[in-house]
């Protein structure tokens, strides 16, 4: 059983450890990235995290980063205050919006990723690990496109599970494809 508290030891652990890069899947589609901005928000204060996703247009909505009270779409680069920590945010599916976001990042989630695994296009993850500052990073699927390539699973070290099994079953079933 993948719960959150097991992913919340996890997450935590992974945060202490000398590990860059770390996976996060699982069945809560909605909640993967939420939780790792929680556990940021609990454990760091002032700390830059950059929000690299796949559009822009979709941050007010509340499943990306609505659920914080974006009222309207950040700019590209754009520093807002989410919580305890300072948030820049920039599309992976744009290169030219990755220069506009500061090189010197405590942390980056990636969200959702599932495009760049069906595409096999992983600059825009090479690109924080490689070419920006960042001291860790995070992964997170929208929903599972298991099983990830070689040259995918080489970008992290550490992969983590947080399903809503035992929080919604239902919803866990058919996230799995075992319900309608």
């Amino acid at each position: 059983m993948n719960t959150k508290e097991l992913a919340i030891k996890e997450i935590v652990e992974f945060l202490a450890s000398d590990r860059q890069c770390m996976l996060l899947t699982g069945t809560h589609q909605y909640n993967k990235h939420k939780l790792v901005m929680a556990i940021l928000d609990q454990q760091y204060k002032n700390k830059l995290i950059l929000f690299r996703t796949n559009s822009m247009q979709n941050l007010a909505n509340r499943d990306f980063l609505g659920f914080v009270g974006l009222k309207k779409q950040p700019k590209v680069g754009q520093t807002i205050t989410i919580e305890n920590n300072y948030y820049q945010i920039d599309s992976f599916n744009n290169r030219g919006a990755w220069y506009k976001t500061l090189s010197d990042i405590d942390f980056a989630i990636v969200y959702p990723i599932d495009a760049l695994c069906r595409n096999h296009n992983y600059e825009a993850i090479e690109d924080l690990l490689q070419y920006k500052k960042t001291k860790k990073v995070f992964l997170v699927s929208w929903t599972d496109n298991e099983p990830y390539d070689d040259d995918f699973n080489k970008l992290y070290s550490q992969h983590v599970i947080y399903d809503a099994e035992e929080e919604d079953l239902h919803y866990h079933n058919r996230v799995l494809g075992l319900e309608d």
